[in-house]
């Protein structure tokens, strides 16, 4: 298109538009085109006559082009601010050049160099001002809907390219191909299907180790006989190495938990799954919800009937007719024909024959039926890929009698993906599924309470049940699944009531989300019955319930084989309630605090007991307080004798334990036993004193020590000569702890990793951005990640 002047005459051709010229003429073309998309429906319409009607495809793209000019145009016009805003300063710019070209042409051999120097210096200021106000491109483009609309016209263009898996012929033929199957065939039948089970995420998608775990334990593709005793990071490692997978890295470039495979080695992955019925797929290598291909099966989100349609027969239909109209103008002109032969029909055709007719469709709809009904008998597994609402129909859950895998929950590692169920009824079809090793219900809301067919399902080993957010309770039928060994509760925020029938799962070795509530009957007590729990995750929603003191110890003490505790106070653990709870104080007394003047104050909150590592003595005033507490309950108890007694004993006590310079050994606390904990997570703890078994002595098998967040102040040691085994150290989110690194490294001399996030008062650490630290050797830094649970 070229350009005229206002008397018709041709431009020249190296004529500029002005800014201004061309947000007009956009404008108006882009109310032109706006006129006419609004009247896109109405020439769509077929009543019109008006030629062939414009495909709803071409009205919604009328629109985007309609949401792009004016996106254009609204970017022209701050472009257009800018031009203004900057003429003057670039003006003065040109000045600077011309005076400098100026002094260098007037005398080329003697040019005045100080001079020019100044005038470039001028120059050069100048531009540095004009460059500060130059726009980047995203913040020219920062508004909401500028980046909706990039990221779609993105998604558009990426969509048109072609698939790597519909690209045949082209990694066959090259080394790459030959490579990958080489190693591939060196794989075991196992680990092959280990491998192939990455085929169904999507491309870049982070698969987590806990997932394949689960997955590959409820398909007993990992064998766990003496002969092949494998893990599954050992598995994983398998498949870094040749590089079918490559590994997530965090932050702070430690390993993390979650694995991920290139795209087009996902794309051979797909193809080799394929072959081997590995689930099915469609043209484009996207898993698909097609019935009778495999013996797997995925939900995917869809729209429109499906296999898992009440009317398989009118599914069927459906989709013939919907094959058949992939040419538009064919599928309309044999609907049109339809009609005219089903009125012709209707208008001949007797009763007899309309029953006929009938019958036959029926017997087409029970063959059909009983066809899906044998699929589903057979079915291994059902995994749901990316289905919003997984709500199977009633009628067609309960017949998957033979599967293994039932995984309706979601995958992904963020929330992204809401997911929820109206009606749980189909949920009773559990009954039915006695081979079911593992269930996951992972992030769906609309569950309340789960059906008494729970108990039913006496082979399941993995329930996980994590991010339940709407789950209130548990059935006591939960008791009844004996092989049992991982239950997941975690994050089900409103869950208050957990039955004691817990006590019965005798196979448990994980137990993640247990609440201590006031309303639930289950207590750790109940628990300690659990002979082969390792594993133990537990939320706090009592106000009553404490581990501060000694004899806290023995919550712990009675588990036989408990290795890892994470401890986390939620609703009802608050610092607060807990001091309403154990010290109600009458509104009329003074505390002794508020008596001190304000550098007593001051001393009373920083030194009430040697921080971690610290050489100094606990001052008097501070024993003097916790004696004087000690005394007024012993005499409320036994009289003004047992206040003497208990008060000095109390300060001695607390005086050889936290103080080196008394002379002699510091006597070790009575504590009931040793714990086997190598890992102990404590989280939101709401006092400041630690609890007082969280000592070396009574933690001597401890690798890895975790607090976040909460009130405490320090990490204790009964006696400065001991130190802790500790390797790992993770503290985050702690205002209260006071500490430099000299002092950690003093107690804890196996220290291989340091985490610190947030945590204002523990200096000098050599920390990278990230907050973390790590021994090196040789070179080489020593990953000592926790395992991933």
């Amino acid at each position: 298109m070229s350009l005229n002047s206002k008397d018709g005459s041709p431009l020249p051709q190296n004529y500029q538009v002005p800014m201004g010229k061309v947000i007009v003429s956009l404008n108006r073309r882009y109310e032109d085109l706006k006129a006419v998309a609004r009247k896109a429906p109405k020439l769509s319409s077929p009543a019109t006559g008006a030629g062939d009607p414009m495909p709803k495809d071409e009205t919604s793209d009328l629109d985007k082009a309609c949401n792009e000019l004016k996106y254009l145009i609204d970017e022209f016009k701050k472009l257009q601010v800018y031009e203004t805003n900057l003429s003057d300063p670039l003006v003065t710019i040109e000045k600077n050049v011309d005076d400098i070209l100026g002094d260098l042409n007037a005398n080329p051999d003697n040019v005045e160099w100080e001079t020019t120097k100044d005038n470039l210096k001028v120059l050069r200021s100048n531009m540095t001002k004009v460059k500060a106000q130059l726009p980047l491109l995203h913040q020219t483009s920062s508004s909401t809907e500028a980046r909706r609309l990039l990221a779609t016209t993105s998604r558009e263009e990426a969509s048109k390219l072609p698939s790597p898996y519909q690209a045949d012929g082209i990694f066959e033929k090259g080394s790459f191909f030959k490579e990958f199957q080489h190693r591939y065939e060196t794989l075991g039948i196992r680990e092959k299907l280990c491998l192939l089970c990455f085929a169904i995420f999507p491309e870049n998608a982070e698969v987590s180790e806990r997932l394949l775990r689960f997955w590959w334990e409820g398909e007993r593709l990992r064998l766990t006989s003496e002969s092949d005793t494998k893990t599954v990071n050992e598995i994983l490692d398998e498949f870094v190495e040749p590089g079918f997978i490559e590994p997530v890295y965090k932050r702070s470039g430690s390993k993390g938990s979650c694995y991920k495979m290139h795209p087009i080695v996902r794309c051979l992955i797909v193809r080799l799954a394929k072959q081997a019925n590995f689930f099915y797929y469609d043209s484009k290598g996207y898993p698909n919800m097609e019935f009778f291909k495999s013996k797997k099966i995925c939900l995917v989100k869809s729209e429109g009937p499906s296999w898992w349609s009440k009317d398989v027969l009118a599914f069927k239909k459906a989709r013939k007719q919907a094959q058949q109209g992939n040419d538009k103008k064919q599928a309309e002109a044999d609907t049109m024909t339809k009609e005219k032969q089903k009125q012709a029909e209707a208008d001949t055709m007797t009763k007899e024959k309309q029953k006929q007719k009938q019958k036959l469709e029926e017997q087409q709809r029970k063959q059909m039926e009983t066809k899906r009904i044998n699929y589903l008998e057979n079915l291994q597994t059902l995994f749901n890929v990316s289905k919003q609402f997984p709500e199977l129909p009633e009628e067609l859950f309960p017949k998957m009698k033979n599967i293994k895998v039932l995984y309706l929950g979601r995958w992904e590692r963020t929330a992204e993906r809401h997911m929820e169920v109206e009606d749980v009824g189909f949920l009773k079809g559990l009954k039915n599924m006695n081979k079911l090793r593992f269930f996951s219900l992972h992030g769906i809301s609309g569950i309340k309470k789960l059906p008494d067919s729970i108990g039913m399902l006496q082979n399941l080993r993995i329930l996980d049940l994590k991010a339940c957010h709407t789950l209130e309770e548990l059935p006591k039928e939960v008791g009844l699944l004996k092989m049992l060994s991982y239950l997941d509760l975690s994050e089900c925020y409103l869950l208050d009531w957990i039955p004691t029938d817990l006590s019965k799962l005798s196979k448990l070795k994980v137990l993640k989300g247990f609440v201590i509530s006031s309303n639930s009957p289950c207590t750790l007590t109940h628990l300690t019955t659990l002979s082969e729990l390792e594993k133990l995750s537990i939320s706090i929603h009592n106000d009553k319930f404490s581990i501060k003191e000694e004899e806290s110890i023995k919550y712990f003490s009675e588990f036989n084989s408990l290795t890892k505790l994470k401890i986390a106070w939620g609703a009802g653990g608050t610092k607060k309630s807990l001091d309403k709870a154990k010290h109600p104080e009458d509104k009329n007394k003074t505390s002794e605090a508020s008596k001190l003047g304000p550098t007593a104050k001051v001393l009373e909150k920083y030194l009430k007991l040697p921080f971690l590592g610290s050489s100094k003595s606990v001052p008097e005033k501070g024993n003097v307080a916790v004696a004087a507490t000690t005394a007024k309950a012993g005499q409320n108890k036994n009289g003004d004798n047992a206040k003497k007694q208990k008060s000095g004993a109390v300060v001695q006590s607390n005086v050889h334990a936290n103080n080196k310079d008394q002379g002699g050994r510091s006597p070790k606390p009575v504590l009931p036993s040793e714990l086997k904990l190598e890992k102990l997570d404590i989280r939101c703890y709401p006092d400041k004193e630690p609890p007082k078994w969280l000592v070396p002595e009574t933690l001597t098998r401890l690798k890895r020590l975790y607090f976040r967040g909460g009130e405490v102040s320090h990490i204790p040691v009964a006696n400065r000569d001991e130190k802790w085994n500790v390797e790992i150290l993770r503290l985050k989110y702690l205002i209260n702890i006071k500490m430099d690194w000299k002092q950690v490294q003093k107690q804890f001399p196996e220290l291989k990793l340091l985490e610190k996030v947030n945590c204002p008062q523990i200096t000098f650490c050599p920390c990278d951005g990230s907050g973390v630290w790590e021994v090196k050797q040789a070179g080489t830094k020593i990953r000592m990640d926790a395992q991933p649970s």
